[in-house]
């Protein structure tokens, strides 16, 4: 039997599929064609990306349990700092032989599939080495990385019809616990920009948060917030920190929406998008 935390996870990754699936069950033809949040990424993009990726997952969790970590054939770690490509744009539509409800159908079977290989983990198969483009992770830290995925795109596709979209609230302990790996691999160093620089994030809640992030040019470091002075203060839920981190949000579009409060100097509060950038 797993965990509760597992079982958490599991029912995390089921919901945020069909909390996704219900929401593109609702779209006719023609809105599959609007821009989503992803600049250059069409609703349809978005979830093509997700479709033609859940077997890839679904086969690296399989192949982690059967004890094989290691790159699958025709595949290999990206070097640090290496950012993926994915095709967007009119070639890649055109490459793309299905549209709108047929890649919904590729999405909901090759989750249906994710869905009965989680229903067969024992409690051994969640700390067992699973290959990850950037580095082999756990099981349970993989799987993780599915809610992110459907959260965030999720996000992504909502919120090209709707601007106020919001991540749903059982997503947001699992995408918190995941900022500090995402940071990390989003840090841009050496940008010809103000420094040392200390953005402070202030979120209350319905998970609070206090931290700092101090760039200094060429590395970065976390620190619980103190009583030195920050160059700018962003003031905001839980949700739009982690839109903001995972850079989804655009500071200065974000404050204009009413998403983000900003205290300090705001132009030091829109290098945050320079210094992390989204992908």
């Amino acid at each position: 039997m797993i965990s509760n935390q597992e079982n958490d996870l599991v029912e995390a990754v089921i919901a945020e599929a069909a909390r996704l699936q219900d929401f593109l069950k609702s779209l006719d033809a023609q809105t599959w064609t609007i821009d989503s949040s992803s600049e250059g990424w069409t609703i349809e993009d978005v979830i093509a990306h997700l479709a033609n990726n859940i077997d890839g997952w679904n086969r690296n969790i399989i192949r982690a349990i059967a004890g094989f970590a290691g790159p699958p054939e025709g595949q290999a770690f990206l070097p640090p700092r290496e950012r993926a490509s994915h095709p967007t744009g009119p070639a890649a539509r055109e490459s793309r032989q299905q549209s709108g409800p047929q890649i919904l159908n590729e999405f909901i079977a090759g989750h249906e599939r994710l869905r009965k290989i989680l229903e067969t983990l024992g409690d051994e198969d969640w700390d067992k080495p699973c290959f990850h483009r950037r580095g082999v992770l756990t099981t349970k830290a993989f799987i993780g990385l599915q809610v992110q995925e459907l959260a965030l795109h999720g996000w992504d596709v909502r919120w090209g019809l709707d601007n106020e979209a919001e991540l749903s609230e059982e997503s947001l302990p699992i995408l918190i616990n995941l900022l500090p790996r995402w940071v990390e691999s989003a840090f841009m160093p050496g940008l010809d920009l103000p420094t040392p620089v200390r953005f402070r994030f202030a979120v209350s809640g319905p998970i609070e948060a206090r931290e700092d992030l101090i760039v200094d040019g060429d590395s970065y470091k976390s620190e619980t917030s103190d009583t030195e002075d920050s160059d700018a203060t962003f003031f905001c839920n839980t949700g739009n920190y982690i839109l903001l981190m995972f850079g989804r949000l655009q500071v200065e579009r974000a404050v204009a929406e009413g998403r983000l409060t900003v205290e300090g100097s705001m132009e030091r509060a829109k290098d945050f998008n320079s210094w992390f950038k989204g992908f």
